[in-house]
């Protein structure tokens, strides 16, 4: 005999989705009082719960099914089926249950009928509720894989940048259609956009570390997170600094699900500089340099060990002057516990000065020798169009060749010719050589305009680099010496310098030009017109010596 309703025990489960709190159907309360509305006469305990359905091992729906093995209850009530289960195994063990001590089940939304035909309709409406849930989640994830393809990061951004409504062409605020919100995009944030970038210029420096620059923000600058609905407003935590120094989306690059995609919003740094912070995270050899600014932290490496080369300042009582001395001390940071290093001696910043000004000696030249350069370099102006159309050939077929190996790689993974890892880690790794080669193209484009003004900053640096650094500041000095040299290295205190490659040709060239410069100018016999062609043969000869594309400074 079928027991009567009103000697049943009921177990009302009201659930709510707690990673979808805001856009619930029906709220925790609005379901209870719907319940108590609809079955008023039933003996009935509530149970709550704020856990997604979509996957088992929901605590509270648990212990209601052993509650009904246990005899405590025999019935479960619900809004609609989709509140007890989304997935197979928490259908299954609801619907065996009604085998035995699970005596009924209600639904505010759905008529059920404990019968064979019923339990059969139940478990399509859950096997339903199932699959729009995973549809739903395969539709956003769809949605967000196409909107980082788009060159929009999915959800939040990092601080420095907010997303903000994006207009069309009549300067009015989009609208989707499908769900009638506002369409946004990435954009600058002005309470916070240019502290993140003055954090970046701080590391790159080499002058700060990143603890140092977490407590100049927090501290002295106030920094804050962004505020959202749950939580931000606050100080920046220590963490974050390192989040921010390692994302790539500072560089321009947005990534998703493990892949790598341009972004389309002006990026805070460059890859290059990206790369260089993750360097100097990566060292071992960061440094300490409390109110002092040095010029040369980071940039110089040990002769004998490789470890990076750093500064300290000691102060002291000079007797002789009765006045307190400031010192400068460069030595290396002694941090590889594989190799070992006999560089314990400290050098002072002026034997360092010293040996930069000796190298800078060796390049620079009198300003009429850039004159006359130029000269030459504008009458070979048409040569460097043609050279142009022949490199930006040769960088085309380069970025075909790597779009065609990006191409292959999706069929390299379908025949598993390649596992999902490397896949991902291949195709991020094309992804930014083809955006280098398209900056290529389009500076190859405009080489050929350039090539007077790159001439002329390199000539004014050989001109003027040397008076620049004898009496500039910590940064000038700094800047110079990395437009200087290509590797630093110290060794017995004594700093060795390898020049870039555009300087090597005026290093070696600039004596014996000079001479002959000086017999032509000295020629009281010539004529003006022979004089200027035998000055201009002279810088011919000079420049045919130069690589077709010398690496000036910029």
């Amino acid at each position: 005999m079928k027991p009567s309703i009103k000697n049943l025990k009921y177990i009302a489960y009201i659930r709510r989705s707690e990673v979808r709190e805001d856009r619930q159907v029906l709220s925790l309360p609005a379901q209870r009082k719907k319940i108590k509305e609809q079955f008023p006469d039933l003996h009935i305990v509530f149970r709550e719960e704020k856990r997604s359905a979509f996957t088992p091992g929901r605590p509270v729906y648990g212990q209601i099914l052993e509650d009904i093995k246990e005899g405590n209850a025999q019935g479960i009530i619900a809004w609609h089926p989709n509140r007890l289960s989304r997935n197979e195994l928490d259908s299954a063990a609801l619907t065996y249950l009604l085998r035995g001590p699970l005596k009924d089940l209600k639904f505010c939304t759905y008529n059920f009928d404990n019968s064979a035909e019923g339990i059969m309709m139940l478990q399509m409406i859950m096997n339903q509720s199932q699959y729009e849930s995973s549809k739903q989640g395969r539709d956003v994830k769809r949605g967000m894989e196409q909107k980082a393809s788009n060159g929009e990061k999915p959800g939040r951004v990092p601080p420095g940048y907010q997303k903000i409504p994006k207009l069309d062409a009549g300067g009015n605020v989009m609208i989707r259609a499908k769900d009638n919100k506002v369409v946004t995009e990435t954009g600058k944030d002005p309470e916070r956009y240019d502290d993140v970038k003055r954090m970046w210029t701080m590391l790159l420096s080499g002058s700060y570390t990143p603890n140092q620059i977490w407590k100049i923000a927090v501290w002295e600058w106030g920094f804050t997170t962004p505020k959202t609905t749950k939580t931000g407003g606050g100080p920046l935590p220590k963490s974050g600094i390192y989040r921010i120094f390692t994302n790539p989306f500072y560089a321009g690059y947005i990534t998703h699900n493990g892949l790598m995609y341009k972004g389309k919003y002006e990026p805070m740094v460059t890859w290059q500089e990206f790369q260089t912070v993750q360097q100097i995270l990566g060292s071992r050899g960061n440094h300490r340099v409390g109110t002092f600014e040095y010029a040369f932290n980071g940039m110089i490496r040990c002769g004998v060990c490789n470890c990076s080369v750093v500064a300290r300042h000691v102060t002291k009582f000079v007797k002789a002057t009765n006045k307190y001395q400031t010192y400068v001390y460069y030595y290396c940071s002694r941090r590889s516990l594989k190799r070992p290093c006999n560089q314990s001696k400290y050098t002072l910043v002026e034997d360092v000065e010293r040996d930069i000004d000796e190298e800078l000696s060796k390049y620079t030249i009198i300003p009429e020798f850039k004159d006359l350069a130029l000269k030459v370099l504008r009458r070979n102006h048409k040569l460097e169009v043609k050279d142009r159309e022949r490199i930006y050939i040769k960088l085309q077929k380069r970025r075909n060749n790597l779009q065609s190996e990006m191409d292959s790689l999706i069929g390299y993974l379908h025949r598993e010719l390649l596992d999902e890892d490397e896949y991902k880690r291949r195709r991020n790794q094309l992804k930014v050589e083809i955006d280098e080669a398209d900056n290529e193209l389009r500076s190859v484009e405009k080489r050929a305009d350039d090539w007077l003004k790159l001439s002329e900053n390199a000539f004014n640096f050989a001109v003027y680099a040397r008076a620049h650094f004898k009496n500039g500041d910590v940064r000038t000095k700094r800047d110079i010496l990395r437009t200087l040299g290509e590797s630093l290295v110290l060794k017995d205190n004594k700093l060795y310098i390898e020049p870039q490659k555009w300087l090597v040709p005026i290093g070696e060239s600039y004596p014996d030009i000079y001479r002959e410069y000086i017999k032509v100018r000295t020629n009281k016999k010539a004529t003006a017109k022979e004089l200027d062609e035998a000055m201009v043969s002279i810088f011919e000869l000079w420049r045919a010596q130069w690589d077709s594309n010398p690496r000036h400074p910029a």
